[in-house]
């Protein structure tokens, strides 16, 4: 690989992960907003990893990064941010920079991990069927485990707190992401997977790296300067800069600059792992599905955790707090975990192209229709229209998929990753924008007014020239 096409990569893919990881916070957020950065990631190293079948099978690689990033996205980290940001000088400068170091290296760390295994998981020759059985059978009990050791007891009024803890009052869950990340080395060490351990490691070290640039930039955004001038100027002073959006933008970019880093410079091994999958002539498939069972049962899954609206109280008024029925709701709220990630994405590992094609395009576009549907506008007057453009294009979405002979295409699923996502924000912000107007008749602020009371306006016009470049770039290398 020359410099000038390791160059273009790197940059790529800290564009890409820089757009999907701010979009991930300003639009969904939790773990399944976190899909966004790792399905836009897994494309890119498949696109550029030199073997023509695994950029034919994309999807697995999107599916992958989507699945792995979604790991991370049960951290709890507003109240770490705090000690950082919240307080000039800073509450606790060091816990608040431990807790983000520590929390980026397991996102980006397990995410990493999973894209090297998927590499070598397609060509067969290093893991086994029974190793991702077993693996992601334990995986419950072991992350119970870890959060048991690490993030427990937690009895604030009495004073009580893990001994490793970056929060004031909630409940933290690192411990199972460091049990997650510990199975998954030991699982690449007993398999002497080497590649997927460095890339781990790559994917730790720019977690970590970028959180820890993203809160300092974060800290410079809230206060001015020892001078009284403005690291950001004007704008900063005049209330356009956001420092939250200035983190996730910056831990994006870094975590992706550091894991297409890592890929550029061992690409020489990627290429003997690839080789492998060229000679097979086809992706590693141990059970051969052709009826899609793997499919249809990831889809079953994932569309019962929807059930969690209806029944829970936080979504239905007519659902009573703490009653049984909420309960259930919450319940189904919990295995969101398991049945959005961890069952489809041991298919995935064992060669399901179905359930990564699936998982590429309808699912990340269903957790659209969740948050958008569910979530927002069903609250409000005109929800039928809503359920109409949101719920019914999800179920074309889907049927698409089950009619297509090949799915959506990379160039149609990079379309919907990069518009989808912020169209429907911006739809949102405009209905919220008018409901606002209407309970403040007499108040006279102009749309642009409310616009920045609601969120920052910069925000979303850098989202449109980074959406932008990643068209005119994705057009040239998608299609």
């Amino acid at each position: 690989m020359t410099f000038t096409v390791a160059l273009g990569i790197i940059t790529f893919a800290s564009l890409a992960g820089s757009f999907g990881w701010a979009m991930r916070g300003t639009k969904i957020g939790g773990e399944k907003g976190a899909m966004l950065p790792g399905a836009l990631l897994g494309m890119i190293f498949a696109r550029f990893s030199g073997s023509e079948i695994i950029r034919e099978n994309f999807w697995v690689f999107s599916a992958v990064g989507a699945l792995a990033m979604f790991y991370g996205g049960t951290e709890t980290y507003g109240e770490t941010l705090g000690f950082i940001v919240n307080k000039k000088p800073p509450e606790n400068y060091a816990k608040g920079l431990q807790g983000v170091l520590l929390k980026g290296a397991l996102w980006f760390g397990i995410f990493a991990s999973f894209i090297g295994i998927a590499f070598n998981a397609m060509a067969g020759n290093v893991y086994k069927a029974s190793d991702f059985i077993i693996f992601f059978s334990v995986l419950v009990p072991f992350r119970f485990l870890g959060i048991l050791i690490f993030n427990h007891p937690l009895k604030p009024d009495e004073k009580k707190f893990p001994r490793f803890y970056f929060s004031k009052t909630r409940q933290e869950e690192w411990g199972g992401l460091l049990f997650i990340l510990i199975a998954l080395v030991v699982l690449m060490a007993w398999r002497r997977d080497m590649y997927s351990l460095m890339f781990a490691a790559a994917g730790a070290v720019s977690g970590s790296l970028g959180w820890a640039l993203g809160i300092n930039l974060f800290y410079l955004a809230n206060f001015p300067l020892k001078s009284g001038r403005y690291f950001y100027g004007p704008l900063q002073k005049k209330g356009y800069i956001g420092g939250w959006k200035i983190m996730e933008f910056t831990l994006g970019a870094v975590g992706g600059l550091g894991t297409a880093l890592y890929f550029c410079l061992s690409y020489g091994k990627l290429q003997d792992i690839t080789a492998v999958i060229e000679k097979n002539g086809s992706l590693w498939n141990p059970y051969a599905d052709p009826q899609g069972i793997a499919m249809w049962v990831s889809l079953v899954l994932i569309l019962i955790t929807s059930l969690q609206y209806p029944f829970q109280n936080a979504y239905n008024p007519g659902v009573k707090a703490g009653s049984k029925t909420d309960y259930i709701g919450k319940v189904f709220e919990r295995l969101e975990q398991p049945f959005f990630s961890y069952i489809p994405l041991m298919f995935i590992l064992m060669g399901s192209v179905r359930t990564a094609q699936l998982i590429s395009f309808f699912v990340m576009f269903f957790v659209i229709v969740q948050k958008d549907f569910f979530e927002r506008f069903i609250k409000h007057p005109g929800r039928w229209f809503w359920f109409i453009v949101l719920v019914g294009g999800g179920s074309a979405v889907l049927a698409g998929e089950l009619l297509l002979p090949n799915s959506y295409s990379a160039w149609q699923t990079w379309l919907m990753y990069l518009v989808a996502y912020e169209f429907f924000e911006l739809c949102w912000i405009a209905h919220e924008n008018r409901r606002r107007a209407k309970e403040d008749k007499e108040a006279k602020i102009s749309f642009f007014g409310r616009w920045r009371r609601m969120g920052e306006p910069l925000v979303h016009i850098y989202f449109a020239v980074q959406i932008t470049a990643l068209l005119i770039i994705g057009f040239f290398v998608f299609r």
